[in-house]
């Protein structure tokens, strides 16, 4: 299970990493109060930075700030846990422990659905799987318990069923039953289950280095899951855009759209209105008529994504975004 961190970090608080967290660095944090928390540590694990690139991926495609998915990360490996590749030089296995334990066949079918073949339990040490694996899993929580960061990393440790069910027994006190977790395993064979300080030991790995560029998306306040590919933020010239996969807008716009990918265009249908979106071109049609986009459509991790506001204004919907918290609200 969860190993215990081999040598605690400091407890001090970096400022720095305060001043990101309370600003929205984690987006959208709703729920259990984080006061009393200590957070953050002067610098990430330089085995964390030299896999950043690998963090900020799968993050900004999951939807998960690449900060704390590092944190869970190095937490679930005690900050430095070994594997080799085949020329005999180490790299750190960010392997997720519960794997072997609970989440064999759900890594297996993850595996299936991103890559086409089903990983083993000894994929779990490669970075390249563990970290997508883990972000998506974080994702899931995320909307699960609406943006409860707290709720969200403890279900990380404990697993979802276990958790709820110390929710539905202790309510608004769920957190002070965390060293009682096992009783409420029933399908785990040992006496403990879990580590009662996994919340602290995680955001004490937690700091801002990591370039975060995903949001999140409310519809008439309701939290909108994704599968694959999350809202993204791209700046031009100094402005920001959102730019959101084309399946949430047909979510949020409760329209028809449709893709032709040899012309490279997204339509999309809407009350009588028609709108074309071209990959990369600075025009569309709506209803016929050329209008200038300033942002253009284009693919990301083989996902259409389009500019939101621009999609969302011209069928009417009213479009806010809330910088701190990095969430866009639209309201039908």
């Amino acid at each position: 299970m969860k190993k215990i961190i081999a040598t605690l970090l400091t407890a001090a608080i970096s400022l720095s990493a305060v001043s990101a967290f309370a600003s929205g660095a984690i987006p959208d944090h709703n729920g259990t109060s984080m006061d009393g928390i200590e957070i953050g540590t002067m610098a990430l694990n330089s085995a964390v930075k030299s896999y950043s690139d690998i963090f900020e991926r799968a993050g900004d495609q999951y939807g998960v700030d690449p900060n704390l998915l590092a944190a869970i990360c190095m937490q679930e490996s005690s900050g430095r846990n070994l594997s080799y590749r085949e020329d005999g030089s180490e790299y750190p296995a960010w392997g997720i422990m519960q794997i072997e334990y609970t989440l064999e066949k759900s890594f297996a079918d993850f595996g299936e659905k991103t890559t086409g073949v089903r990983w083993t339990l000894q994929d779990r040490l490669d970075p390249e799987k563990a970290v997508p694996f883990a972000a998506y899993l974080i994702s899931q929580a995320l909307v699960h318990y609406d943006c409860d960061y707290m709720k969200m990393i403890q279900s990380y440790n404990f697993g979802q069923t276990v958790l709820d069910r110390i929710i539905a027994a202790k309510g608004d006190d769920w957190l002070s039953e965390r060293a009682n977790a096992a009783k409420y395993a029933t399908n785990w064979p040992y006496e403990k289950y879990g580590d009662a300080q996994y919340i602290e030991h995680v955001l004490r790995y937690y700091h801002n280095d990591i370039e975060y560029i995903g949001a999140k998306v409310r519809i008439n306040g309701e939290l909108l899951a994704f599968d694959d590919q999350y809202p993204i933020l791209e700046t031009i010239n100094g402005n920001t855009y959102t730019l959101i996969p084309i399946r949430g807008v047909s979510e949020a716009l409760d329209a028809k759209v449709s893709w032709d990918g040899d012309n490279q265009t997204v339509e999309i249908e809407k009350d009588g209105k028609e709108m074309t979106l071209y990959i990369d071109s600075h025009t569309a049609l709506i209803d016929g008529q050329a209008v200038e986009l300033e942002m253009p459509a284009h693919i990301t991790n083989n996902r259409t994504m389009v500019p939101l506001r621009f999609v969302m204004e011209a069928f009417d919907l009213e479009v806010d975004w809330d910088g701190d918290t990095r969430t866009v609200q639209i309201t039908k």
